[in-house]
């Protein structure tokens, strides 16, 4: 009904059948394995790779908080394979504009276009006095990329839960999201409730009061922010977690960098009502502002009014003549040798 066909028989048999304007891939590392099949029988068309976040960025970012030799070594690779294929593409979209400076950086020459997550924009809903001193967190912990949240919550239960307990005896902090390893579901108390994979979030935000995000490394825009602002939630975070957002710090969320100004700033939220509504709104507003369907959307109707100003890169001949032939060879005479 949306004008969307679905091809049968695999990548290889959708490249084949019709021309298309562009190809677009979500993540370096599915374009890196069929860039130059899409180069070879798609000529004419665009690759465009949706980064989702720049990936080397996020491990560089971690290895410096492990300070880890494999962290360190993951980084690199990652770098350089990620680097290679943005290299090779026509257009990198990127969610936010410092994602695009980091590319630009390493290849002025990498074509990027920014647009970043979109966030359906929800009516707040009162806080109840039962629900005034609920925490909330949302992250996925499956790997790769899972790490990011592990760590955080890890960071949250261990050193800044501690210090808020004291003073708020009443807090209880939910963790949601897929696939929590045992080191995760190993932090439930009489403090701390960990959910795994809910089938529907509205109902766990809209009974919350704070939404934490302590996040000491990521890359890209962090969904689960932007989530609970539009819902009307406080948010407490760190540095890392405003990367590209472009909110004014302690206006529209709260930012703090140490366990003990992490937990200030959430004690502060909860026992301030008035504070609370005050930084509530604020997020709400700047979500509605620069992040809602309606603010994205102009976006994308410019990367399309500029689709054509994409110059479009080429194989070198003898790539295209070796691809050529793998691809003979596997159509016409290695499935008679399986």
């Amino acid at each position: 009904a949306l004008g969307v066909t679905v091809v049968d028989g695999g990548v290889m048999q959708a490249l084949r059948a019709r021309p298309y304007a562009a190809v677009v891939f979500e993540w370096f590392f599915v374009a890196r394995r069929l860039i130059e099949d899409v180069r070879s029988l798609q000529p004419a068309a665009r690759v465009i790779v949706d980064s989702v976040d720049v990936v080397f960025n996020r491990l560089e970012a971690k290895a410096r908080v492990t300070k880890l030799e494999r962290d360190v070594s993951k980084a690199v690779e990652t770098k350089t394979a990620e680097l290679a294929v943005y290299n090779r593409s026509d257009l990198v979209i990127v969610v936010t504009d410092a994602d695009g400076a980091i590319l630009h950086r390493h290849n002025p020459d990498i074509a990027t276009f920014t647009i970043p997550n979109i966030h359906p924009l929800q009516e707040p809903v009162p806080i109840r006095d039962e629900n005034g001193k609920r925490l909330i967190f949302v992250g996925s912990f499956v790997r790769p990329g899972g790490e990011t949240n592990i760590d955080a919550m890890l960071y949250s239960c261990g050193e800044i839960l501690p210090l808020i307990v004291p003073a708020v005896p009443e807090v209880r902090l939910r963790i949601i999201g897929s696939s929590p390893p045992p080191e995760i579901t190993g932090l439930a108390s009489a403090h701390v409730e960990v959910l795994g994979f809910v089938p529907e979030i509205r109902p766990y935000l809209e009974t919350s009061a704070i939404s934490i995000a302590p996040l000491r490394f990521g890359g890209g825009m962090k969904g689960k922010i932007g989530e609970a602002m539009s819902f009307g939630l406080s948010v407490v975070t760190t540095s890392t977690g405003i990367e590209g957002f472009g909110l004014e710090p302690n206006v529209d969320a709260l930012v703090a960098d140490t366990p003990g100004e992490f937990a200030d700033a959430v004690i502060r939220l909860l026992r301030d009502r008035d504070f609370l509504e005050r930084v509530r709104m604020s997020g709400h507003r700047f979500i509605s502002e620069h992040y809602s369907e309606t603010a994205v959307k102009e976006r994308v109707d410019n990367l399309f009014a500029k689709f054509d100003s994409f110059p479009l890169k080429r194989p070198a001949v003898t790539s295209a003549l070796l691809r050529k032939a793998r691809q003979t060879w596997e159509r016409h005479m290695a499935w008679r040798l399986r």
